[in-house]
This record gives C-alpha cells, structure tokens and sequence, in this order.
C-alpha cells in the first residue's frame, strides 16, 4: 500500500527536478489566442468530420460502441497553415497548433471558444489524435526537449488539402460532466482556439465490456514506487501515469504487473520470477518521460532484488530502456514460499534515468508478489 507520509527529504529532490521541466513550460504558456480564419488553399469549404466503424467505409451512425472498439474519423476542410496562436509548448509561436480528434464526455457547453474550461472536455489523452500537417510538426523543437516526439505519439497527418484520417481505440473517459454526451470531438490543439473546428458527432458508446474490451491484468505484483509518487507525477507535474501490455496502475496510485514466468530452485529458493507489463510516467507536455519495463523478483545469495528495465534517460519513454535493479527487498529466499505482502524495500543507488536520482539509497513502496 501507499504510506501517507512523505518525509521531504524522499520527494523533495524529485518534486524540484520534476516541477522545474513543468514550470518551464509553464512559465512560457500564454493564454489562449484565436486564431484568423482560413485564407489559405486546401480549406476551401467549412471543416467537417465523418464517422465510420473500424473497416473505415461504414459509417458509424448508431451502432454501439465498447471500450476497445476502433472507429475511424475523416476530416475535410481543415487549413493546414491555421491556429498559429495558443501555447508557445509544445507548438512554438507562428506555427500551426493542428486539431485534436478524441472521443470523450463532453458537457452541452464545451467549446473553447466560448471560454469552456477544460473540465468540460472529458476524454483519456492516450486515446487522442493529434491532426497536423507534417510541415508543421518539422518546425517542432526536438531539443533540449524533444517536443516533436511528444506529438508523433499522438500524429495524424493532415494533408495538403485538408483531409485527413485518422483511427481511434474507444476508452472510457476518466469522468462524466453534468449532463454530459458521448462522441468524437474535435477542437484547435495546445491552447489555439479555432471555433470552426469546434466540431462533434454523438455516439452510442456502451460502458460495459465488449469483444474488443481488453482484460483487466492479473495483479501478481503490486507496487506503488515511493510514497506519494503518482501523486506527484499527476498532480505537482500535471502528467500521467499509464500502464499497458500486462501492467496497470491502480485508483490508489498503485502499480501492477502480471506474472510472465518463473525459475525458482525449490531447494535453495534461488532464482527469478519474471513480471510483464510497461508503466509510463510522464510530465504535462511529455516534457519528462520515463518507463518501467517487466520488472522481476531475482533471490540471490546476496540478497532478493527488484530489477526491471527503466528508461536510459529523462525524457526517451519506452525508446530506450536497460534492465538495472531499483530495490533491495528486506526478504530471504524460500522455494517453499509463492506469495509475500507489503515486503519493505529500499531504492539502490544510483538509479536510473536522473530523474530518479533523488530516491537513491532511500525507502521505497513495499511491494506485493506472488507466483
């Protein structure tokens, strides 16, 4: 479980490094600025979208929908060279910001250009699809922050004419607004406001698991990192925690794993009990982002670790990821033994990426594992 208290001398380091990359963005960000109305070639008509299941040729209409289902939106009439005002992170000034096409909960009044506050919009970021000409995302800074692979992983490419098509996974927003409608929505991105492309089509979306819905993981391991460490990353950074492929991330800020395998010496207790799933931490913007990989349980005769692959920088995700040990657990081996709880840990030291550094040598969250 969490531990409520949170020494400073554990967090502060990390909230310094973390909320100075958030504070930079924020200090550069402007309000919102609307943009002028299309002038240019490729716009010639109002901006439109059209919805159509996942063959892409059938339209959508009122069939339901389920967590997982894929629907595929096509876009006409959106300017490429529109929506230069908005943020100056991660689309500097004078460059077009694009569109954002999500599915999501939405109140009545939602539009951005009627000064509707973000709460309005409900929808999960890693569903989103960021609509951009390439153009535009080639005028992106890559350094010291690579803001261009903030957007790939959210890409949609909008043609010279603009068209553009783009697939959406279906994942159930995180909250319901007062009197609020399901459907695919689209609006100017990263702070630009564009009441043109304040567009929407409702959809029938169902709740309850379908064919596609993907399975909730086994938690055969479960861990929180340090006290107060998601809390952190989504509240001080404003970013997210987001787990896949086996791992997930609890209500209570809790990691979880599934069990991939294990090759435990029953006499001796040695040996490894391998985990499998991906938890991405990310700050507001990307402008920090790291992962932990299939971590495992390894009993040695010099102690029983925690290692897992983790990102081999601050801000390369999933790019770029080596297998170190996080955390000394206070347990021995025992090959009689397959289920331990809340075992006490303590980081190693180094860790790895930087960002981490902080924790170094200091307590971690107990952690929770079976096999």
């Amino acid at each position: 479980m969490i531990v409520d208290s949170r020494p400073r001398r554990r967090l502060g380091g990390l909230r310094l490094v973390a909320a100075a990359a958030i504070a930079a963005a924020a200090a550069l960000t402007a309000p919102a600025v609307a943009s002028a109305a299309p002038t240019t070639p490729g716009a010639g008509s109002a901006p439109s979208i059209e919805v159509f299941a996942a063959d892409a040729v059938t339209p959508l209409g009122d069939t339901s929908v389920h967590p997982g289902d894929q629907v595929v939106v096509k876009g006409r009439g959106f300017d490429p060279n529109a929506d230069t005002g908005g943020w100056p992170v991660p689309v500097p000034p004078g460059v077009p910001h694009g569109t954002f096409v999500a599915f999501g909960a939405f109140a009545p009044e939602w539009r951005p250009s009627q000064g509707a506050p973000e709460s309005s919009r409900e929808v999960t970021r890693s569903g989103m699809s960021w609509v951009l000409s390439r153009r535009a995302l080639d005028r992106v800074p890559s350094a010291p922050f690579d803001l261009q692979r903030t957007i790939r992983q959210q890409w949609v490419p909008l043609d010279d004419d603009g068209t553009f098509t783009a697939k959406l996974t279906i994942k159930a927003p995180p909250a319901v607004p007062a009197d609020g409608r399901y459907g695919i929505y689209t609006y100017a991105a990263a702070g630009a406001v564009a009441a043109d492309a304040e567009l929407s089509v409702p959809v029938n979306f169902d709740p309850a698991p379908g064919p596609n819905t993907p399975k909730a993981p086994a938690e055969d391991m479960v861990w929180g990192v340090a006290p107060g460490y998601t809390d952190l990353v989504t509240g001080t950074t404003q970013g997210a925690v987001v787990g896949s492929g086996g791992a997930a991330v609890r209500k209570d800020g809790q990691l979880t794993f599934a069990l991939a395998g294990s090759e435990v010496n029953p006499a001796t207790g040695y040996g490894t009990v391998r985990y499998r799933g991906t938890v991405v931490s990310s700050t507001r913007f990307h402008l920090l982002e790291i992962a932990l990989r299939d971590p495992w349980v390894e009993f040695t005769p010099n102690g029983t670790w925690l290692s897992a692959q983790t990102s081999t920088g601050d801000t390369v995700g999933t790019d770029s990821l080596t297998r170190v040990r996080v955390a000394r657990l206070d347990t021995g081996a025992d090959g009689a033994r397959h289920d331990w709880a809340a075992v006490p840990a303590t980081f190693t030291a180094p860790l790895q990426p930087t960002v981490l550094l902080p924790y170094s040598g200091q307590p971690a969250a107990p952690v929770t594992f079976r096999y």
